[in-house]
């Protein structure tokens, strides 16, 4: 890769594979560099703070791994629950993983640290979806898609607790929304949620002292799809088919201009403007079938969407008015069901 290049990484669940891609930073193109195989059940990534690539991967064992621009795979560290996100602590020490299926969240040593560096779970509720450190370091913030609730956790200085943790605070979704990703802005004093079985964007406006968060607007993503409530899915529940909200990703573009949302059933993409910190619906554009995961590239030029049904990825440049022209297309391995794009390099 050359410095106009950013690394794009897909986890592909059914290939059990992630695959590599490079993005032209300037163009948008996208450019397939290589398949990672031997990843069963691959389905979370994160690139941490030093550029340094995971996989979070079910399969037999949950594992979190190692992965480089070679193709290689490295150091792997066991989970302790299966994981739908992987997110790295922004110490770059661990790394937090987020179980749908057991309702749990972990915070876990890196891929080859040492064993007594540290393990923490977290009380986060049914069918936990995501988390997100608060930029001041001091309070963790997990969604609980099957309990509708957002709730914050105290952070310690040096990483240090008891192995179990309760939350100091929570605030509830409305019932039956399931809050599935959250964002927070630069200052910390927003935290946007996006919610998979109403399509609802919510706004809260976050106390820095507390970790308080109180709603300040509710804005809906898919407002004229004519889709039923969605509902709280496992392996054990029928499929309710395409005619429900099945929402997904949430993305904000780094000057904080712009916030870019996922629906599932529909294959859409809805775009809002941020003015002062609310939301302003823009407009809504067909994409990827299954649009599970987004991504946006460091210098905030594209927009990267993955399909799981149509196992390709489609970069957009993002408009001066924060509208999306789709500007490359590529193929990937079956299943794209986490998209993350790294630094250039």
């Amino acid at each position: 890769m050359t410095q106009q290049t950013s690394l794009v990484a897909v986890a592909c669940a059914d290939a059990g594979a992630v695959d590599l891609l490079t993005l032209d930073a300037q163009t948008g193109q996208l450019e397939p560099s290589r398949r990672i195989g031997g990843l069963d059940g691959a389905a979370a990534l994160a690139f941490g703070p030093d550029g340094m690539l995971y996989a979070g991967c079910n399969g037999d064992r949950p594992r979190a791994v190692v992965l480089d621009s070679d193709g290689r795979i490295g150091e792997e560290r066991p989970l302790p629950a299966s994981t739908c996100f992987i997110a790295a602590a922004p110490d770059g020490r661990g790394l937090f993983s987020a179980s749908y299926g057991e309702g749990r969240l972990d915070l876990v040593p890196l891929p080859g640290a040492a064993d007594d560096a540290g393990h923490l779970t977290y009380a986060t509720g049914r069918n936990t979806h995501c988390a997100a450190v608060s930029p001041d370091g001091r309070f963790l913030y997990a969604t609980s898609l099957g309990d509708d609730r957002v709730s914050w956790f105290p952070m310690d200085a040096d990483g240090s607790g008891p192995g179990t943790r309760e939350p100091s605070g929570h605030v509830a979704a409305e019932p039956g929304s399931g809050p599935r990703y959250l964002r927070l802005n630069r200052a910390g004093d927003r935290a946007y949620v996006v919610h998979e079985l109403s399509g609802d964007v919510a706004v809260y406006a976050r106390e820095a002292g507390s970790g308080r968060l109180e709603l300040l607007q509710r804005a809906s993503a898919v407002a004229g799809l004519g889709l039923g409530p969605g509902v709280v899915r496992s392996a054990t529940t029928p499929d309710p088919g395409p005619g429900v909200v099945w929402a997904a990703d949430l993305r904000i573009t780094p000057d904080e201009r712009f916030l870019y949302t996922t629906e599932r059933s529909s294959g859409t993409l809805a775009c809002f403007a941020l003015r002062e910190g609310l939301l302003e619906f823009l407009s809504r554009i067909e994409t990827e079938q299954v649009p599970g995961s987004a991504a946006i590239d460091p210098a905030g030029q594209f927009l990267l969407v993955s399909g799981e049904a149509s196992h390709a990825v489609t970069s957009y440049l993002i408009n001066e008015d924060g509208s999306l022209s789709p500007v490359s297309r590529a193929r990937t391995s079956a299943g794209p069901v986490a998209l993350d794009c790294g630094p250039a390099a």
